[in-house]
Formats: structure tokens, C-alpha cells, sequence
């Protein structure tokens, strides 16, 4: 099999990406269908009902396919922004909604934006100020957790808290280690555990990152309950 910086997969489905090149797998591993409408493409996310993927690229652009009708629905680009667009994103638990974690204005301003996966209108946004950065977002238990950091006068501040009515709130700091290893864990995470994206960030092995329960939600509810 290719080498893909991201391979991700539901019961009936796989989605592998090399970054110029999107590749489509059948359960049995038979490659179904590929695309080439964006370069510098190396994330993407299957809808939870699994009627759609979407592929996010680091300059700023989403592309929508469906996986019936294996074709092409919309490619756009949600930011001005060229570089820097390797944040996190997921779709609600119901598949209406794909939230994403974007750079807005510039690479050192955070947005949280939220699309209707109906014909992928911006529905709202959380600007940031340049103090907050996220990196990633996580949807578990019904509820959305947002993982990144605070610039405070002298030092960096990770931080683990919940996105909901268009905010950040219940944050929690966490420590430097764990910032620094949830920062890469989630970023593999997000690639599908591959070899390519595992690199030379993890004193473990791939498998055993694999097997263990490192979300979001048990970040955030370990601290809060110290």
C-alpha cells in the first residue's frame, strides 16, 4: 500500500491522502475511486452516516466528495490565509454540522468555524484574539473540547476546554509535557495513526498510541477533577 500521510476508515469505506492525490478504498481494500482537485491535501474526515468525506488542505481550502456517487460536490477556500491550515476538525455526532479550526486574517489568529454540511455555508465563527490559539477540536459524550494555548506575558499556557455557544469556556491549563504530547498524539491522531505522520515525536510505540484512550475529554476530566 501507498505511503499516505493520512488514512482514515469507517465499516464500508477508506480515504487515503498523499497530499496531491486523494485515494478511495472499498472495505476489502480495493481502491474505488481518486481525486487531484487540490494540491497540499493531507487530512480528511468521513461523515458519521458516511454519505460524504472532506478533505482539508493546508493553504485554506475544503473539498466535499460524496461517497455514493464517488464524485466531487465543492471545493472552496474559507481563508485568505496560505499556510498554516493543519488544525483540527470533526462533524457533529448527527452529520449536519463540520466544524473546522482555521487561521483567520493570519497564521497567529484562530477561528473555530461551523459549516452546514447541507451546501457547507458558514453558519457562524469564533474569531480569536491573537493571545488564543487552537489546534484542535474533538466532539465525545455530546460535547465539544478544544485543545490548545494561551500566550501569557512570559510563558506559553497549554489549555484543554469546551466549545459551546460559539465559545471557549470551562478551560483548563494543563501542564507543558502534556501539551507538547497531546499536540502530537491528536496530530496523528487526526492522520490515522500512519507511519508517516508517527515520525520521530514519540518515545512509545505507534501501537501502543493506538490502543490508548488519550481524547480530550479525559484531559479535560482529569483536571478538572484535581
Amino acid at each position: 500500500m501507498r505511503k499516505f500521510y493520512s488514512y482514515i476508515k469507517n465499516d464500508k469505506y477508506a480515504i487515503g491522502c498523499t497530499g496531491q492525490t486523494v485515494y478511495v478504498y472499498d472495505n476489502e481494500g480495493t481502491e474505488i475511486a481518486k481525486f487531484k482537485d487540490l494540491p497540499y491535501a493531507y487530512t480528511s474526515a468521513i461523515s458519521p452516516n458516511g454519505d460524504i468525506f472532506v478533505v482539508k488542505t493546508t493553504e485554506g481550502r475544503l473539498a466535499v466528495y460524496s461517497l455514493e456517487a464517488l464524485s466531487l460536490i465543492k471545493k472552496f477556500r474559507y481563508s485568505k490565509v496560505n499556510g498554516a491550515q493543519d488544525d483540527g476538525f470533526c462533524f457533529s455526532s448527527d452529520g449536519k454540522y463540520f466544524i473546522n479550526v482555521e487561521r483567520q486574517g493570519d497564521d497567529l489568529h484562530s477561528a473555530i468555524s461551523v459549516y452546514n454540511t447541507e451546501d457547507f455555508s458558514r453558519v457562524s465563527q469564533l474569531l480569536l484574539d491573537e493571545n488564543m490559539m487552537v489546534s484542535h477540536i474533538e466532539l465525545a459524550g455530546g460535547e465539544y473540547y478544544a485543545f490548545g494555548f494561551v500566550r501569557g506575558t512570559d510563558r506559553v499556557n497549554g489549555f484543554v476546554g469546551k466549545y459551546a455557544n460559539h465559545q471557549i469556556q470551562d478551560i483548563l491549563f494543563v501542564s507543558e509535557q502534556e501539551h507538547d504530547f497531546y499536540l502530537n498524539y491528536l496530530d496523528l491522531k487526526m492522520m490515522g495513526f500512519t507511519e508517516k505522520a508517527y515520525g520521530d515525536y514519540f518515545d512509545v510505540s505507534l501501537e501502543k498510541l493506538k490502543s490508548a484512550d488519550h481524547s480530550l475529554a479525559k484531559l479535560w476530566n482529569y483536571y478538572n477533577g484535581k
